[in-house]
């Protein structure tokens, strides 16, 4: 029997088709079938098919080498060809840090003119230019003759028996804040004692001029204004305030102008009167608001008593303008 020898060694890569390395001109690699199979090193067959670890190596004594005659150079896919030492990447990158500084001081740039420009606005609103402030023309920025700056007090300004009258009883009072300064003054009055129910409220309003206002925007016009859209509100109540139209009466004699609006509302089997009146003397609105209730303990309101009452009170305010 013959003796058998070891096995033959096998390489732990698999077989390569045979290359065609003669047919490549002398000096070039060639891409398509990689290093030579012969020139390779075995490896275990735990190593893999995908373990290449001289590829780096071969790569870089390949770039040494030079180009065939004729030929072009050895591509350098971003990392430099020979003997550039990637000055072609060190361009782009010093390129681009040249274009980032430019776009850093246009953007800097613009932002000091634009503050620079703020900043000369608001001197030069404030009066520190010295060109003066424009003006349009014909606009009443003052007080003028007649109109006034400040109202006396509304708690003060209505006689006790008026109040009596008006309200059917002895009323308590109480004085809220203005918000306007002495240009303004509120006060509030009721009466509770079964079976009358009432409460009254009246307000003195001094308006100032104002560029909003009508025509030259005098103070006068200001309270004009404002007198044309309380009377609105209570022809045609805005839908948000779920208030009925209003009856409306024009009282006689009574300041620059005046009207009267009485609205019933009912909810629920509770009926409340509410009588409105408002009268205009120069840039002062007088409002009167002069209600009665009608349900439970409280009886039924006459409501031509709530007119008169309101219509007394608001003459008496007027008598101190």
């Amino acid at each position: 029997m013959a003796q058998q020898g070891p096995p033959p060694s096998r390489s732990g890569r698999t077989p390569t088709p045979a290359r065609r390395r003669e047919a490549e001109p002398a000096g070039r690699y060639s891409w398509d079938t990689g290093p030579d199979p012969a020139q390779e090193e075995e490896y275990p067959p735990w190593a893999g098919m995908t373990v290449r670890p001289n590829w780096a190596e071969e790569e870089r004594q390949r770039r040494a080498e030079p180009p065939p005659e004729g030929g072009e150079p050895w591509p350098s896919h971003g990392f430099g060809g020979p003997g550039e030492g990637g000055l072609g990447f060190r361009r782009r990158r010093g390129a681009a840090k040249a274009r980032r500084t430019r776009l850093q001081r246009y953007v800097w740039g613009g932002a000091i003119v634009l503050v620079a420009a703020i900043v000369a606005v608001t001197l030069l609103e404030l009066g520190g230019g010295s060109h003066p402030k424009p003006t349009i023309p014909g606009l009443i920025t003052t007080f003028q003759p007649g109109e006034l700056k400040t109202v006396p007090r509304a708690c003060t300004s209505v006689a006790a028996s008026t109040l009596s009258q008006s309200l059917q009883g002895k009323p308590t009072s109480l004085a809220p804040q203005p918000l306007d300064g002495k240009g303004q003054s509120v006060c509030d009055w009721t009466v509770d004692a079964p079976p009358v129910y009432r409460h009254m409220e009246v307000t003195v309003q001094a308006y100032a001029p104002s560029g909003l206002a009508t025509g030259n925007g005098s103070a006068t016009n200001a309270a004009t204004d404002a007198y044309q859209q309380a009377m609105q509100q209570k022809i045609n109540p805005p839908k948000s305030t779920h208030m009925p139209k209003a009856t409306m009466t024009q009282p006689g004699h009574m300041g620059t102008q005046a009207f009267a609006a009485l609205q019933v509302v009912r909810s629920s089997g509770n009926v409340t009167d509410i009588e409105t009146v408002v009268t205009r003397f120069h840039n002062v609105l007088v409002t009167v608001v002069l209600q009665g209730s009608h349900t439970g303990r409280y009886g039924p309101v006459n409501s031509t008593q709530l007119y008169g009452g309101a219509v007394a009170v608001a003459r008496d305010v007027l008598s101190k303008l």
